[in-house]
């Protein structure tokens, strides 16, 4: 073998095959990477909405099992004789005939420090169907007056719908379950509420709460 056999270097052909397994490897590689990072974001985004979701169930939880027997005033002064009330729309001065009321209600436990305000521990609660979104309603003086501050959060958001019912009692074994509260032959609260919530991208979810020891069924068993 001469000398300038031995120095010959690779031949275009060689070159192209290199170039394209590098090239191969290299894409390999940066789908991986890809697929790493976004993994690591749906991880994320799953752990956020799981944080929310249990934080808004432990808040609705809290609120449904502290019910209270207190009837309010409307901004009208008028007695609302129902201790509970659900899946009504919204009237009065509010320019807020959009929203559907789910549950409204008073509970016991709201904090307040040393009694550094002038209100009981009693607070008004409403939760609410607004813009593709269930809302949560606090109001620490009971009874509505004129541009009485509320305070909203948002529990879910982007649903497609919500649907609730009320356990009225049981006939027979089966639950009794009504669309509206007060429901006929009712009074009192409902011993349950049912949420069930829809998105365009995920299952529908039913949340099931009891609600104190103040509901009053109908029917016998």
């Amino acid at each position: 073998m001469t000398q300038r056999e031995k120095q010959r270097g690779m031949t275009l052909p060689e070159v192209l095959v290199a170039l394209l397994i590098f090239a191969a490897i290299a894409s390999t590689s940066v789908y991986a990477l890809r697929l790493g990072v976004d993994s690591r974001d749906q991880l994320e985004r799953a752990d956020d909405e799981l944080k929310r979701f249990q934080i808004a169930r432990s808040l609705m939880k809290t609120d449904f099992v502290q019910l209270s027997p207190r009837s309010i005033r409307d901004e009208f002064g008028i007695a609302r004789n129902a201790v509970f009330v659900g899946n009504v729309s919204r009237f009065g001065s509010r320019s807020d005939e959009d929203e559907q009321i789910l549950a409204a209600f008073v509970r016991n436990g709201a904090i307040n420090i040393a009694a550094n305000e002038p209100r009981s521990a009693l607070q008004y609660v409403e939760y609410i169907y607004r813009d593709r979104t269930l809302i949560r309603r606090t109001r620490d003086y009971l009874d509505a007056a004129p541009n009485a501050q509320t305070r909203d959060r948002v529990l879910f958001e982007n649903l497609d719908n919500v649907s609730v019912a009320y356990l009225s009692g049981e006939y027979r074994g089966e639950l009794l379950w009504a669309e509206m509260w007060p429901a006929s032959g009712a009074t009192g609260s409902p011993r349950a509420i049912s949420f069930t919530m829809e998105w365009p991208d995920k299952p529908a979810l039913e949340q099931r709460f009891w609600l104190g020891t103040l509901g009053n069924s109908v029917g016998g068993g």
